[in-house]
């Protein structure tokens, strides 16, 4: 069975939403890409991002201006929700509202309540 990419995946470049629905989305300029930006500083076939085991992979294709996730440069990186991508000027969002990362997150911070409360029993609070 092929990997399927995770509903409520999705970018968001010039205030559209653009859900991720396939197991490798390409950016670029030319015409063949999933997401076509038409922009002379961003390569003709410039990012990908993969879906692989429930993580979401973006890589760099040898693009001219370079690849950024959060300002930092990447030939490679696993992408987290919120992470804001720069390829050349253009902006874009990575959403991820996947529910095991949500239930994953609400059990981690339920962990830091109880541990802080512990910690405040402990110190005599």
């Amino acid at each position: 069975m092929p990997n399927q990419p995770e509903k409520n995946v999705f970018l968001i470049i010039n205030q559209q939403i653009t859900p991720l629905t396939k197991d490798v989305t390409s950016f670029g300029r030319h015409l063949d890409n999933d997401i076509v930006l038409q922009n002379e500083s961003i390569s003709r076939n410039h990012a990908e991002i993969c879906s692989e085991n429930g993580q979401y992979i973006l890589t760099d294709k040898q693009s001219t201006s370079g690849t950024f996730v959060n300002g930092r440069r990447i030939a490679r990186c696993v992408l987290n929700s919120g992470d804001l991508i720069t390829l050349a000027n253009t902006q874009i969002m990575f959403v991820n509202n996947n529910s095991k990362i949500a239930d994953h997150s609400a059990l981690a911070t339920s962990n830091l309540s109880s541990k802080s409360s512990q910690k405040g029993k402990a110190n005599g609070d």
